[in-house]
C-alpha cells in the first residue's frame, strides 16, 4: 500500500483542457472531458480524455457527446482484465484499450440507428486517449489535431503526430456499409521526458503559430497555458470556437541536463517516439468489422494473387505496414515526408507505361486533327451507302430520335437542376431571415453578444451564398442591408449622409491654410500658421474675424483653452493667445531643451495649475509646475519604463489617457498603469488621429474610416458617427453643451448635431 501511495502521489503527468466560445454556435455540440477517476482506477489505467466537436442538430449532438463520455468511461475502467494484466502474459493496455473503443463505436452506432440521429462523418470531429504514465494511446476522427512538442538543443521543436506516425490504411479504407467507424484506428507511443502532447479542433492551430504555441506551452504550467492560450484567443476572435488538451511529462527534467550531449539523444529518441508510433488500425477494424459483413479486403487480395497468376502486368509494391516500437528502434530517425512517399509509392513496369502513356497522347492529338475526322466520316458514309434505302430510313429515324431524346434528357437535366438551385437558394434565404428575426428579439432585450454572434455568421453566409439572376441579387441585397442595419443597431453607428456648412474661411482669406478647430467661448478659431493668424467664427452672426501673431511662429498644433486663454503647441515652445486682447506671448518652458519634441501637452486646474507634456522619444509624460508666467523644471509623472514611442495625444483628468496610432489607449493613475482598454468595434478602430476629452467623454476619430467615436470614460462606447461625404477632416470640437459638434474640413466648418 506504501509502495501505491508513492507511485500515485507522484504521477507522470499533468493534463489540463481548453475550451472557449463553444456555448456562441447555435448549432452542433463542442466539449472538452478529462476524467477524475480514483486512485486505484488512475494508477492501473490512467487518465481518459475526449475531445469533440459535431456541427448538426444541437440537441441531438449533445445527446452524442453525453452518449460517448459516459459509455467510454463505462468501458474502459469497469473493464475485469484491467486488474489482470500482470497475470495474463501479452495482455496489455493497448489491448484493453482498443477492446473499449470496439465496444464504445458498436454502442454508439446502436444508439444512433435507435434514436434516428443522423451524424455525418464530415461534420464530426472526435479524439479520444488514454495517458497512462508516460504512455499515450489515442484515436482521432475528423480533422482535429495532435501536436508533440520535445526539447531539441536549447529550443523546442514541434512535430504534427499523425503525418509523422506510420499508417498503412487508405482513406477510403474507412468507409463501411453499416455506419462511420469512429475509431478505426489507434496510435500508441511514449511521450518524451519532458515533452507536451496538444490536442486541439482544426481551428486553434489557425489562429495561433506553432511560435506562439510552443512559448505559451512550454513556459507555463498546463493549467496557466489554458488560461493564457483563451485570454490570447478571446482578443483575436470572439465566435469561432476552440478547444484543447495539453499534456505534459513531467519525469526526467532534471536528469537530462546532466550531460551535454543528453539533449541530442533526447531529440533523437523524441522523433523515434512519434516516427515509430504504433498503428493498429488494421487490428482494430477487425475487432470493428460486424459478424458476416463482406470483407472487401480480402476479395482484393484474393483478386490480385488471381490476376497475378493469370499473366496480368501488374507490379503492385508492396506497401510496409507500421513496424513495432521495439524493431523501429534499431533504425534511423526518418522524416515524415520520407516515410509518407515510401508508404504511396507503386507503378507498373515502364515498358507498359510507356506504351499506354503513347496510345493516350496519340488519341488526344487525333482529336484535334482535321484529317482524323475526315477519315471517320468518310468511312461512316461509305457504310451508309452499302446499306439498301430502307435501313438507311431506319437508322435515321433511329438517330433522329435519339437526338431528340438526348436534348430533352439534357434539358429537363438542366431545368431540375435550375429548380433544385432556386430551392436551395430560397432555403438559405428563409434559414437568414429567421436569423434576422431572432436577432431583432436579442436587440429587443438588450442581448448585444448574442445578436453580435448571429449578425457576424449572417454576413458570412450572405457573402458566401451563390446567386444567379437579377431577382436573386436583389433578394440577397435586400436582406444584406437589412442585416447591416442590425450590425449598425449594435455597433451604435450612425452614417452622416449630409452635413450642414456654417463657414467657409476661403471667403474671408483666399490665402488661407487653416490646420486645427477649436469652440471657446461660442467661437470657432482655427489656425494659420503659414498666414501667422488665428481666424473666428461666430457661432451666433456667423462673422468672421482674425487674430494677427507676432513672433517666430512654427505651427500651430493641439489647441488648448485653459484660464481664457487659447494655448497652441509651437514646436517645442507654447503660444499663449488672448482672443479678447488679441494679442499672443510665448510661454517659456525652462525645463524643455531645444531638442526635444513634444507631441501633445494638457493642463489641469488644480492648486499650481500644472503642465503636463508628452514626449514619445523618452517614452515619459512630464509635469511642470506653474512658476509665475513660465514652467519650471520638468519632473518624469510615469513610475515605470513605458514604451511609448507610439503615443500621440493625452487627456488629463483625475487621471491621463495616452491614445496610440494604432487606436489603443491606455490609463494611468499617479503614473501607474491601470487595467483599462476601449470596447471592441466593426470594423476595428486602427487608425486613430484626434483625440479630445471633453464632458467627462472621450473623443477619438479614427481617419482611415472617417468615423469619431465617444466613449465614456470607463472604456464603454457611447456612439459612433461615419462622416463618410467629407474627405479632408482636420480636426473637431464640440458645444459647451455638448449636443453639437463642430468639423473641420479643408477650410469649411461643418456642425453635427449629437
Amino acid at each position: 500500500m506504501g509502495a501505491f501511495s508513492a507511485k500515485y502521489l507522484h504521477m507522470q503527468y499533468k493534463i489540463s483542457s481548453l475550451i472557449l466560445n463553444a456555448g456562441k454556435h447555435q448549432t452542433g455540440s463542442r466539449e472538452v472531458f478529462v476524467s477524475q477517476p480514483d486512485a486505484i482506477k488512475e494508477n492501473l489505467a490512467g487518465k481518459l480524455f475526449f475531445l469533440a466537436e459535431i456541427d448538426g442538430k444541437k440537441t441531438d449532438m449533445k445527446k452524442v457527446v453525453d452518449f460517448v463520455i459516459s459509455n467510454l468511461e463505462d468501458f474502459y475502467y469497469n473493464d475485469e482484465k484491467l486488474f489482470l494484466q500482470d497475470k495474463i502474459e501479452g495482455l496489455s493496455l493497448d489491448n484493453i484499450f482498443e477492446a473499449a473503443l470496439t465496444k464504445l463505436n458498436k454502442a454508439l452506432l446502436d444508439f444512433l440507428a435507435a434514436d434516428r440521429i443522423k451524424l455525418k462523418p464530415e461534420d464530426t470531429n472526435f479524439s479520444v486517449g488514454v495517458i497512462f504514465e508516460d504512455k499515450l494511446l489515442f484515436s482521432n476522427f475528423g480533422r482535429n489535431k495532435s501536436f508533440l512538442i520535445f526539447k531539441r538543443q536549447n529550443d523546442f521543436e514541434l512535430i504534427n503526430v499523425e503525418s509523422s506516425a506510420a499508417d498503412s490504411t487508405a482513406p477510403s479504407d474507412n468507409i463501411n456499409p453499416t455506419g462511420p467507424k469512429f475509431f478505426a484506428s489507434v496510435i500508441s507511443g511514449e511521450i518524451p521526458p519532458s515533452a507536451y502532447f496538444i490536442f486541439c479542433n482544426e481551428a486553434l492551430p489557425e489562429y495561433l503559430s506553432n511560435k506562439d504555441l510552443i512559448n505559451i506551452i512550454t513556459k507555463l504550467p498546463p493549467m496557466v497555458a489554458s488560461e493564457q492560450i483563451k485570454s490570447t484567443l478571446s482578443k483575436l476572435n470572439s465566435y469561432v470556437p476552440f478547444l484543447g488538451i495539453i499534456i505534459k511529462n513531467t519525469i526526467g527534467s532534471s536528469d537530462l541536463a546532466q550531460k551535454e550531449d543528453v539533449l541530442e539523444e533526447d531529440y533523437q529518441s523524441a522523433h523515434h517516439s512519434i516516427s515509430h508510433l504504433n498503428s493498429t488500425e488494421k487490428r482494430t477494424e477487425q475487432m470493428l468489422a460486424p459478424t458476416g459483413l463482406f470483407n472487401w479486403k480480402k476479395f482484393s487480395k484474393i483478386w490480385k494473387k488471381v490476376n497475378h497468376k493469370v499473366g496480368k502486368n501488374v507490379n503492385l509494391k508492396s506497401i510496409t505496414p507500421a513496424k513495432s516500437l521495439a524493431s523501429l528502434n534499431k533504425q534511423k530517425t526518418i522524416s515524415a515526408a520520407k516515410m509518407i512517399k515510401e508508404k504511396i509509392s507503386f507503378g507498373r513496369s515502364h515498358s507498359h507505361l510507356k506504351s499506354t502513356l503513347s496510345a493516350v497522347g496519340a488519341t488526344l492529338l487525333n482529336l484535334f486533327n482535321p484529317k482524323f475526322w475526315r477519315n471517320i466520316l468518310s468511312k461512316v458514309k461509305t457504310w451508309l451507302k452499302s446499306l439498301n434505302s430502307r435501313n438507311r430510313l431506319m437508322i435515321t429515324l433511329l438517330s433522329l430520335t435519339f437526338i431528340v431524346l438526348l436534348v430533352s434528357v439534357i434539358m429537363s437535366s438542366i431545368n431540375n437542376r435550375k429548380q433544385a438551385e432556386a430551392a436551395l437558394f430560397h432555403e438559405k434565404i428563409a434559414a437568414l431571415e429567421e436569423k434576422k428575426s431572432m436577432i431583432d428579439s436579442y436587440l429587443l432585450y438588450n442581448n448585444e453578444e448574442g445578436a453580435k454572434t448571429l449578425i457576424g455568421e449572417s454576413i458570412i453566409a450572405l457573402d458566401a451564398l451563390e446567386v444567379k439572376g437579377e431577382a436573386q441579387i436583389n433578394l440577397r441585397n435586400s436582406l444584406l442591408g437589412a442585416i447591416e442595419k442590425q450590425r449598425d443597431q449594435v455597433q451604435k453607428l450612425t452614417k452622416v449622409d449630409s452635413l450642414e456648412m456654417i463657414g467657409n474661411f476661403q471667403d474671408y482669406n483666399p490665402a488661407a491654410e487653416t490646420r486645427n478647430l477649436l469652440i471657446f467661448d461660442n467661437k470657432a478659431y482655427v489656425a494659420d500658421p503659414a498666414g501667422k493668424a488665428i481666424y473666428s467664427l461666430d457661432l451666433n452672426s456667423k462673422e468672421k474675424d482674425s487674430i494677427l501673431l507676432s513672433g517666430d511662429i512654427v505651427s500651430l498644433d493641439q489647441p488648448v483653452a485653459f484660464d481664457d486663454k487659447i494655448y497652441y503647441l509651437n514646436n517645442n515652445n507654447l503660444i499663449s493667445v488672448d482672443p479678447k486682447a488679441g494679442k499672443n506671448t510665448a510661454l517659456n518652458l525652462s525645463g524643455v531643451g531645444a531638442d526635444d519634441y513634444i507631441a501633445s501637452f494638457q493642463f489641469y486646474d488644480i492648486s499650481g495649475k500644472p503642465l503636463y507634456l508628452l514626449m514619445p522619444e523618452a517614452n515619459q509624460v512630464y509635469k511642470l509646475t506653474a512658476q509665475g508666467s513660465s514652467y519650471g523644471a520638468k519632473t518624469a509623472w510615469m513610475k515605470a519604463n513605458t514604451p511609448l514611442s507610439d503615443a500621440i495625444s493625452i487627456a488629463v483628468s483625475s487621471d491621463i489617457y495616452v491614445l496610440r496610432d494604432n487606436g489603443s489607449m491606455d490609463k494611468y493613475k499617479r503614473g501607474v498603469k491601470q487595467d483599462f482598454n476601449l470596447a471592441s468595434v466593426d470594423p476595428v478602430l486602427s487608425s486613430a488621429s484626434i483625440f479630445k476629452l471633453v464632458d467627462s467623454k472621450l473623443a477619438i476619430f479614427d481617419k482611415s474610416s472617417k468615423r469619431l467615436f465617444l466613449f465614456n470614460v470607463d472604456g464603454s462606447l457611447i456612439h459612433q458617427y461615419q462622416l463618410a461625404t467629407l474627405n479632408n477632416i482636420k480636426d473637431f470640437s464640440f458645444s459647451a453643451d455638448f449636443k453639437t459638434a463642430y468639423i473641420l474640413n479643408d477650410d469649411s466648418i461643418y456642425q453635427l448635431k449629437l
